[in-house]
């Protein structure tokens, strides 16, 4: 669908990545994950070809007009405050000379009770579901998602997720997404491309980025006292105790998995879990940051 040979990106005489090779597949989603100033915004700008940039990106479709076929969320999106969403739907309709069936994405976007309520009265949640479905207006091909979940709660979250997972399906789109959420790169995602120091880290599935990580490695959550948590650090040394919330975690392989949750049932562990590692574990230990809304953290 969008194929980016030997692509670099210099500002001044900083570079912000170097000689890319990547593929953005037909059907499938996308993510382009990495720490704040790692060059997906950039790249992202590359493929629209809103900035020169070294290399050659070539589309599936015809390039001399690709906002015929690309269209692109951002992480905040500005309208009007005093127009209703049937209006601002019905604009975008216009202006796109499209002729897509407004009424139908106001129901796939559980939007249509609101279609006469005003900008202004819309919750993060609610516009953002908005802004979504102003990119299906004049139907593409491609859709970029950046950030687009940033601000929004837990709960609006996941329905968002659950809209993309739903037009992606219907509509047969080619998604690209970024997002500092690994949790949503994870639900959303059929490959992910990390970039880091330039390059490009790792591109393929998710699966097989967590096994290449961590292996069979297990992550135990449990709740303990300051004392429980001194003699764990005794007696496994070689297990590092991590704060998550109010649960602390350990990662653990299959040998040290069982002693270890003998040893915390025996001696005043309470709400101990057991889980697979996820991409967030992958990630954290592969880069040894994670990433977070307002920047990167060191683990």
């Amino acid at each position: 669908m969008i194929t980016i040979n030997n692509v670099s990106k210099k500002y001044n005489d900083k570079a912000v990545f170097e000689n890319l090779n990547l593929s953005i597949r037909e059907g499938e989603v996308t993510a382009l994950v990495g720490s704040n100033g790692a060059g997906k915004t950039t790249l992202i700008k590359c493929i629209l070809n809103l900035i020169p940039y070294e290399g050659h990106i070539s589309y599936s479709f015809p390039s001399n007009n690709i906002y015929d076929f690309i269209n692109v969320q951002m992480q905040r999106s500005f309208y009007e405050n005093e127009v209703t969403v049937l209006e601002i739907c019905n604009l975008y309709k216009s202006l796109l000379k499209s002729n897509s069936n407004i009424n139908e994405l106001l129901k796939d976007f559980d939007l249509i009770k609101l279609s006469n309520s005003k900008i202004k009265n819309l919750s993060g949640g609610e516009m953002q579901k908005l802004s979504i479905l102003l990119t299906l207006v004049n139907s593409p091909k491609v859709i970029i998602f950046d950030e687009i979940t940033t601000g929004v709660d837990p709960i609006g979250r996941r329905k968002i997720w659950d809209h993309i997972k739903k037009i992606k399906k219907k509509y047969s789109l080619t998604i690209l997404l970024t997002s500092h959420f690994l949790d949503e790169v994870e639900y959303l995602a059929d490959r992910i491309i990390i970039l880091d120091n330039k390059k490009i880290a790792y591109e393929g599935d998710i699966v097989s980025f967590i096994k290449s990580s961590v292996g069979t490695k297990k992550l135990i959550k449990f709740s303990s006292t300051f004392s429980l948590n001194k003699n764990i650090k005794a007696d496994f040394p070689q297990i590092t105790i991590e704060q998550n919330g109010k649960y602390n975690q350990v990662f653990v392989d299959e040998q040290e998995e069982s002693k270890l949750i003998e040893y915390l049932y025996r001696n005043g562990g309470t709400n101990i879990s057991i889980n697979s590692a996820n991409l967030e574990t992958a990630f954290v230990t592969k880069f040894g940051y994670r990433l977070t809304e307002g920047g990167d953290d060191n683990a």
